[in-house]
């Protein structure tokens, strides 16, 4: 045998797919944990989902019904176009105003039968008589909503207006009630997060107990260390990877069973709101839960990484 002959490592230091091969074998042998992991990670990511597309409703909703940042501004009924135009500028003239939309009194009966498609009979006969039972309007939006209510005794000032609707007291509530629903989600979110870090940290510890003695030959042979982390580090995206794709799949699904079943046995009331189609949202929760669930699975695989392969 040459002298010179070098002994060389083991061929899966070579193979491309050992990593990945690695971090199956890892999860494998320590399924339970692995489970664990998947299971604390993807209730959290279906937590975040949830709460992600009640935010979203919420705010279409509002929006689709006018409660930010806007008043609406009823005319006497017997305004005259003349006093219309001059409406509309006294209106533009006041402070904390950025936009005025002019309501006609026949467009807002068709918004009104548009919202409410199954009084068609009463709106019919409404069209026959000729006799519109509304007044032309404006919507006013305004920026500061600490000058609203102020705005609205402005307005009440003008010659001609009869009428003020000041929303702010509704958009305030709603507002409110995202704030309460905000704390608590992000006190369980945050406690959901560190147990899953928890789980997949423990999941790392006991892969790299279970392969000590492999992992030392690795070193004795002059493997670097990042090919010894490599395979723990796959197994964390790949812990990440699956809890997300779960937690995609189960709100998904919820959500849709909600879409389908929305309006069923409820009021009226209830019916004048609209969910947003999931085809509207899956790319971006799809992305979310990704990049979440698997940085939360690297981050927990180096911290255990970093405690347990000092020595």
């Amino acid at each position: 045998m040459s002298k010179n002959k070098k002994i060389k490592g083991p061929r899966t230091f070579y193979n491309p797919f050992y990593f990945l091969f690695d971090a199956i074998r890892n999860l494998w042998r320590h399924r339970a944990t692995g489970f664990a992991s998947v299971l604390v990670l993807t209730s959290c990511l279906i937590l975040l989902g949830a709460f992600g597309l009640l935010i979203r409703n919420i705010d279409v909703n509002v929006q689709k019904l006018g409660l930010l940042n806007e008043i609406v501004v009823f005319v006497d009924y017997d305004t005259t176009p003349q006093e219309l135009q001059i409406i509309t500028e006294d209106i533009k003239a006041l402070e904390n105003v950025t936009y005025v939309d002019y309501i006609s009194k026949d467009a807002g009966f068709e918004s009104m039968k548009d919202t409410y498609p199954d009084y068609a009979d009463l709106f019919d006969s409404i069209s026959q008589s000729g006799d519109n039972p509304l007044a032309d309007s404006f919507i006013v939006t305004y920026k500061d909503t600490a000058g609203a209510n102020k705005l609205e005794y402005d307005l009440l000032q003008i010659e001609g207006v009869m009428k003020v609707n000041n929303r702010v007291d509704y958009a305030a509530t709603i507002e409110n009630f995202k704030s309460g629903l905000s704390f608590v989600f992000i006190w369980f979110f945050a406690l959901l997060l560190a147990v899953s870090v928890f789980v997949i940290f423990n999941t790392i510890k006991l892969a790299v107990h279970g392969r000590r003695n492999e992992i030392s030959i690795m070193r004795f042979i002059g493997a670097t260390k990042a090919y010894i982390i490599a395979p723990f580090i796959i197994e964390g995206v790949a812990i990440g990877a699956v809890s997300a794709a779960i937690a995609y799949f189960a709100d998904m699904g919820i959500y849709n069973y909600v879409l389908k079943n929305a309006g069923v046995g409820t009021s009226q009331i209830m019916n004048m709101f609209s969910l947003i189609p999931f085809s509207d949202m899956q790319v971006e929760l799809l992305a979310i839960f990704m990049l979440l669930g698997i940085v939360t699975g690297v981050v927990a695989s180096i911290v255990s990484l970093q405690k347990n392969l000092s020595n």
